[in-house]
């Protein structure tokens, strides 16, 4: 019944959370995440047999600054006798040699190699550099934070459309999202074709209108910044406030499309 009346806004807990400043706020925050953590490492603890694996597999950073792994099967792995955990405590590996990954000297036999060693998200690396007008590479263009509308268009890059990227909505759902973004390049597409235009762009007081709208739906927090290295904050670097996703709801963030595809010369330019 208690967690019936949390659900429907127990007015004590209500009246006990709005009593306390910003700073307590945060402290309760960190406290609860501190707790939740522990009880990950007493799992681990109680699974894996190993202490110095157990060790290797303990999260010390926030909760949900990394993926965690929920599956039944992870941890119990470790304990069988053909799985060996090489913690490289950071370092990465040295080297891929004839039989096996090198770490330290040592080299680790092996006949099947699957290369799952950490990815950049939402970054363009060297090995996918995307130029715009004036040969401007995409990220010298975000270099004072991203710019898009909708995190689909990017002024000065023309007939390029970006889905699944920051500034879009956040969605677990990402399939949905994906296809309420194909949708709509499919109608900006379909627009320029009608119109005898061969090239769309988005114009910049557009893209500086949904840039702001990002920012106005961004958390008030500095989780992002505090966590470990990872996609939330570009693998450590500095995390600005329009760099992330839109926090509007995902209602907020189609209705918004729609809206702009009924007034499309207005937020494009065309060629």
């Amino acid at each position: 019944m208690k967690a019936m009346r949390l659900r429907e806004g127990d007015p004590e807990e209500k009246a006990e959370l709005e009593a306390l400043t910003r700073e307590e706020k945060i402290r309760r925050q960190e406290n609860a995440n501190i707790d939740f953590v522990m009880r990950i490492h007493k799992r681990v603890e109680e699974i894996v047999h190993d202490k110095a694996t157990a060790e290797s597999l303990k999260p010390w950073y926030m909760f949900m600054c990394k993926r965690p792994c929920f599956d039944d099967e992870y941890l119990p792995a470790f304990n069988l006798p053909n799985v060996h955990l090489v913690d490289t405590r950071g370092k990465g590996i040295t080297e891929i040699g004839e039989q096996g990954p090198v770490f330290e000297g040592n080299t680790y036999p092996l006949d099947l190699l699957i290369y799952a060693t950490g990815f950049e998200v939402q970054k363009t690396g060297i090995y996918n550099r995307i130029y715009g007008v004036g040969g401007k590479e995409i990220n010298e263009a975000y270099g004072n934070g991203i710019r898009t509308l909708f995190g689909v268009h990017t002024h000065g890059y023309p007939n390029f459309f970006i889905m699944g990227g920051y500034q879009a909505s956040f969605q677990f759902n990402l399939t949905f999202m994906l296809q309420t973004q194909g949708d709509h390049i499919a109608e900006c597409i379909k627009y320029a074709r009608e119109h005898g235009h061969a090239v769309i762009d988005v114009k910049p007081d557009a893209e500086e209108w949904w840039v702001q709208e990002v920012i106005a739906h961004r958390g008030k927090t500095t989780r992002n910044q505090d966590c470990t290295p990872g996609y939330y904050n570009f693998e450590g670097e500095f995390n600005r406030r329009q760099d992330g996703n839109y926090n509007g709801g995902f209602r907020q963030y189609h209705e918004h499309m729609l809206a702009i595809r009924g007034e499309i010369p207005k937020y494009f330019a065309f060629a």
